[in-house]
């Protein structure tokens, strides 16, 4: 691609980026002319003869920043805004501060003068240069006779291009990230050629995502939205959803979407999981069309490639159709996003990409699904996050859940609505289309007092044998599930837990959702992995006790629609097999088995599991979590966003949400070792990491942890067994762990 190319690339993916998000029309017109002007010049310091002498010797490696010597145009004979100069001085990497990718004293210092003295014929003609660049391009900036251009930046944009002294400058730092973070996503548009894909705006119509359901002749058939979907399609502004599982959350979060979209406003629909996350991106690919709607979580790329393969059942081409996805669904390209919490907090504590959001979330609708299964600390990031959202990027919430605690929805309404309890929307008991699903009896709980699972061996036996029911039992560990697989090894069990690669994973997923429901597994043995929001539905359930949220969770896996003659029966053993400490809060898990004891034997209500969460909470989150929460709730960089920030930079995020001690590390087992460089022999590098399995930090010496950070590196366990379908168990053998 010629540098000309290029240029005309990148105006082109500014316009259309303009023209696709939510301004004002004086703020679109004002955008549109600092777009283009950014994008006429960003580049024109690849004019310099050492870059183009790496160009033509095919080198990596980057001798001259080339958008320093734009920078150096720019200054030197246009008098362009201070925000645009910045933009194009830092589109690829950020001002001088700690980390990587970004720029160094040297670079914005004396490297120019060097570089400038290295192409005295540029120097002598860049006045000359500058008029037929601008002419070219039809740009009609103002250029300034400058006799004798300066070889150094002007102090202004040295300090602002300096993380310790940026702050102390008069100039508007937000709108040098917004310029910058515009600029860089046109940039990566054009450099894709994806100028003109950039998909178009839809208003949700309510045909869109009409309810539907089966007839007794097996034929999907259109019903009416229930009531409390309709309260949804007229509610305007920011609410909370508190409704049962099978109920209909999804239609009711789009009838939200409905009666609150704006033109161009994005919509983020926020999940915890990334199973759950791939399966609504599908769904919402058949509302908004598929260009229109991606997945953003930290294993998408594996979506992507899976999508593409099974188009073009090429895995060079899928490799690049996946990459340039995830790319581009981590910038201003897609206006539905289904992503995982992480992800906006990562912008809200200035992570890398933070700048791109200040576009992204302007006059947003973010659906925040789920959110009870977050722990005391990320629930306060979340919550001060949405208020962030809210004052900051005039977005609009809706917060959904079947299991929120009385105390938490109590925090909820007061931290972020002002005590204003009409935020609160609930299925009404008072219309019986809404009471049918609040009175619904899905459950009947037989509790099994200081017994496991195990207990009941020989009546899962008989359950199965007799081939009427399909049996569920959910455990609290990995090795537990992996032992009772083998005790029901003549059933041909399924097993879903967090000990499989992605692999196999992917494929089990595919099993126990698979569309013809006769094809689905007659026993699954699971841990808190089934709690993901999957579309499973068993007849009976054995399971060990937990915290009463995610037990409800677990419940909702069993006679899920409710429409079986009988409740079915759930038994919920009070010992767990394996060592839970490190997974539950012993307090919480003691007193959920508590409240459930009194419920031993009834037939359970939706109301009943409702009342048993209030009870369990009823004291609210223990000391401890409430400290986690108030270190969260009250994070500086979110808390003072506006002056914490520094534009250009960005923050190593990760350790602020996510505890490394119990964030899990990808291993590869010895036994898959061969098959995983064959592949990468092949070229297929997607395929090879899907091969990794995640361990905890534990299992790992701590030297290696850190060798770790180098993404290129694959660490192997030589005391680590991989089986299909069993995932990944320890052997007798010393650890011995290497890098490949």
């Amino acid at each position: 691609m010629t540098l000309e190319e290029h240029t005309r690339r990148v105006v082109r993916a500014g316009i259309e980026l303009v023209n696709r998000l939510p301004f004002t029309e004086d703020e679109r017109n004002k955008w549109l002319k600092k777009a283009i002007r950014c994008a006429v010049w960003h580049d024109i310091g690849k004019l310099h003869k050492s870059f183009q002498a790496n160009l033509k010797k095919g080198t990596t490696v980057v001798s001259i920043r080339h958008e320093l010597i734009s920078l150096w145009f720019c200054e030197q004979f246009l008098n362009l805004p201070i925000d645009e100069l910045f933009a194009i001085a830092t589109h690829h990497k950020g001002i001088v501060s700690d980390g990587f990718k970004k720029l160094s004293l040297y670079e914005i210092g004396a490297d120019l003068a060097c570089h400038l003295s290295d192409d005295p014929e540029l120097v002598k003609n860049a006045e000359e240069i500058v008029k037929a660049w601008g002419t070219l391009f039809n740009d009609v900036s103002p250029i300034t006779n400058n006799v004798s251009p300066k070889d150094a930046y002007s102090d202004e944009i040295q300090f602002l291009l300096m993380n310790d002294k940026q702050q102390s400058q008069p100039t508007d730092r937000l709108q040098l990230a917004r310029m910058r973070g515009l600029l860089m996503a046109a940039d990566h548009i054009g450099s894709a050629k994806t100028e003109s894909d950039l998909p178009v705006w839809k208003r949700l119509e309510l045909t869109d995502f009409y309810p539907t359901t089966l007839n007794n002749k097996n034929k999907i058939v259109r019903v009416p939205f229930r009531p409390f979907q309709e309260r949804m399609q007229r509610y305007i502004g920011d609410v909370i959803l508190h409704a049962p599982t099978g109920s209909g959350k999804t239609e009711a979060a789009l009838s939200w979407v409905y009666a609150n979209q704006t033109e161009n406003a994005r919509l983020f629909y926020l999940l915890p999981y990334t199973a759950s996350i791939n399966a609504m991106v599908r769904r919402l690919k058949g509302v908004y069309g598929k260009e229109r709607v991606t997945a953003l979580h930290s294993k998408a790329l594996d979506f992507f490639y899976e999508e593409a393969i099974n188009e073009t059942n090429n895995f060079q081409q899928s490799e690049e159709i996946a990459r340039n996805k995830r790319s581009a669904s981590r910038e201003l390209f897609y206006p539905v996003k289904v992503a995982t919490l992480h992800q906006v907090l990562k912008h809200a504590l200035h992570g890398k990409g933070w700048d791109m959001s200040l576009f992204d979330y302007q006059n947003a609708l973010f659906i925040i699904d789920e959110f009870h299964t977050y722990d005391a600390h990320l629930t306060g990031m979340m919550l001060a996050t949405l208020k962030w959202l809210k004052r900051f990027c005039n977005a609009k919430i809706l917060l959904m859940s079947a299991t929120i605690p009385k105390f938490l929805l109590d925090r909820i309404v007061n931290e972020l609505f002002d005590g204003d309890t009409s935020r609160i929307l609930r299925p009404n008991p008072g219309n019986p289309a809404d009471a049918d699903i609040l009175k619904r009896i899905r459950h009947k709980l037989i509790c099994q007092p200081k017994k496991t699972v195990i207990d009941s061996t020989e009546q899962i036996t008989q359950i199965l044998e007799e081939g009427k029911k399909t049996v569920l039992i959910i455990v609290n560990n990995v090795s537990t599930c992996q032992k009772l697989s083998q005790t029901f090894d003549k059933f041909n069990p399924k097993l879903l837990h967090g000990g499989f690669h992605r692999k196999d994973r992917k494929e089990i997923e595919k099993s126990i959702t698979a569309d013809d429901r006769k094809e689905r597994p007659r026993l699954l043995i699971a841990t808190q992995a089934v709690e993901v929001s999957l579309d499973i539905d068993y007849d009976v359930a054995f399971i060990e006790n937990a915290p009463i949220d995610a037990l409800i969770q677990r419940f909702g896996r069993v006679n899920r629609a409710g429409k079986r003659k009988k409740p079915s029966e759930i038994y919920l053993f009070e010992l767990s097999i394996g060592n839970t400490k490190r997974i539950y809060d012993q307090a919480i898990v003691d007193e959920t088995w508590r409240v459930l004891l009194k419920l031993d034997g009834q037939e359970l209500s939706e109301q009943h599991l409702v009342d048993a969460c209030d009870e369990v909470y009823e004291k609210g989150y223990t000391e401890e979590q409430e400290r986690n929460f108030q270190i969260g709730f009250n994070h500086e960089r979110i808390v003072n966003f506006e002056s914490t920030f520094h534009a250009g930079d960005w923050a190593d995020w990760v350790e602020d949400v996510i505890d490394k001690t119990n964030l899990k590390i990808d291993i590869l087992c010895e036994n898959l070792r061969s098959e995983f460089e064959a592949k990468r022999k092949e070229g297929k590098y997607i395929e090879a990491s899907q091969l990794l399995v995640q361990a905890y930090p534990w299992e790992c010496p701590k030297e290696h942890q850190i060798k770790l950070e180098d993404k290129q590196n694959t660490l192997v366990a030589t005391n680590l067994e991989y089986t299909k379908g069993v995932g990944y168990q320890r052997i007798e053998r010393s650890p011995d762990f290497h890098f490949l």
